[in-house]
């Protein structure tokens, strides 16, 4: 497994988590559990690594359930607790966030990655909530801003990504956003000549496929021989989703991509043209995908395609579910199934 992204993960004091680790990721990873057990927060702590050198990305979590940054940002610290950093690494790199503590009356005025550059010298990116908190030059320099709740968010981007990724969200499917989001995208495929890659992906699930078009009222369209172009809605349930997934997965070569809730919007029927689909551009394209789900349905189509499928990619030990379960003193950890064991476990858990 040399060539994914994420070899492992070690998260501490981050929301749910006082300590909590997997030893190992595969290319593709199922994480799943009851509700309120962290599975977004695990995501989210993915994200949150993958571009560790950009500090507005812990803003990504207060979008999604709708809460104001502003006297709140103690919420990412496990029990609120800032007197020790989040800490967020693996084999291949280390992130800590610190709290920027207040001069005033409100607890927090930011926070701050402290994390290596690709020189080996520790730097810190501050993110403040506060536009009139004045820094020392021990931190790097403010060079990004953004207005959210009528609140300026002043924050440090110094570098790419550690690797290409995706991170979708509830977020990312506000109904009109999502739709441009996905002419915007393909689009872009278009002009990179690349069109033909998102054809051969939906080509397992509709075989006689062509070609796919934006129409000129900026409709998604796909020709599968007959007499006129029909909308990619036309086609089956959760076939734009899946469309929206394999254009993206297209821009992160090499890189990463997050979905949290993966099976949200699909009926339980169209979830192995779903996997059929991803298997075939995380392959195409050498992604590693981490995914939540709470639906067994979901966890056993994702099981049985990739058993349909591996001889195909030459694979024969590229997933694992990832259960997080919680003991008595609402402790999280994680148990880790390889393929044969989801088959012989499913029978017995409750994944809602």
């Amino acid at each position: 497994m040399d060539n994914i992204q994420i070899p492992n993960i070690s998260i501490s004091n981050f929301k749910c988590f006082k300590d909590f680790k997997v030893d190992s990721f595969k290319r593709f990873n199922l994480i799943f559990g009851k509700n309120s057990v962290g599975k977004t927060n695990f995501l989210e702590a993915l994200h949150i690594y993958s571009d560790m050198f950009n500090s507005n990305t812990i803003i990504a979590s207060f979008l999604q359930r709708d809460i104001p940054l502003n006297n709140n940002l103690e919420l990412i610290f496990h029990n609120f607790d800032y007197s020790k950093p989040i800490n967020i690494k693996t084999t291949k790199k280390e992130l800590n966030i610190y709290p920027i503590e207040s001069l005033e009356i409100a607890p927090l005025d930011g926070i701050y990655y402290q994390v290596k550059n690709n020189d080996g010298k520790t730097i810190k990116l501050p993110l403040l909530i506060n536009s009139n908190r004045k820094l020392d030059n021990s931190f790097m320099s403010i060079n990004n801003n953004v207005i959210l709740n009528n609140k300026t968010i002043l924050s440090s981007i110094v570098n790419y990504p550690l690797f290409h990724f995706s991170f979708f969200n509830d977020s990312n499917y506000k109904e009109n956003r999502f739709k441009i989001n996905i002419i915007e995208g393909f689009d872009k495929i278009q002009n990179l000549k690349m069109d033909k890659i998102v054809v051969d992906c939906l080509k397992p699930i509709i075989p006689n496929l062509q070609s796919i078009r934006i129409s000129s009222n900026k409709i998604c369209e796909a020709d599968i021989g007959l007499n006129r172009y029909l909308s990619l809605n036309a086609l089956g349930n959760g076939i734009l989703k899946i469309f929206n997934y394999i254009v993206n997965t297209l821009f992160v070569p090499d890189g990463v991509l997050l979905i949290d809730e993966i099976d949200n919007g699909f009926h339980y029927s169209s979830l192995s043209n779903l996997w059929i689909s991803l298997f075939k551009v995380c392959y195409t394209n050498n992604v590693q995908l981490f995914a939540t789900t709470h639906s067994y349905e979901c966890i056993k189509a994702f099981n049985d395609v990739y058993n349909e499928v591996k001889n195909k990619y030459n694979s024969n030990d590229d997933i694992q579910g990832i259960r997080i379960e919680a003991d008595k003193e609402e402790k999280y950890y994680p148990v880790i199934y390889n393929s044969e064991e989801l088959n012989n476990a499913m029978d017995n858990w409750e994944v809602r």
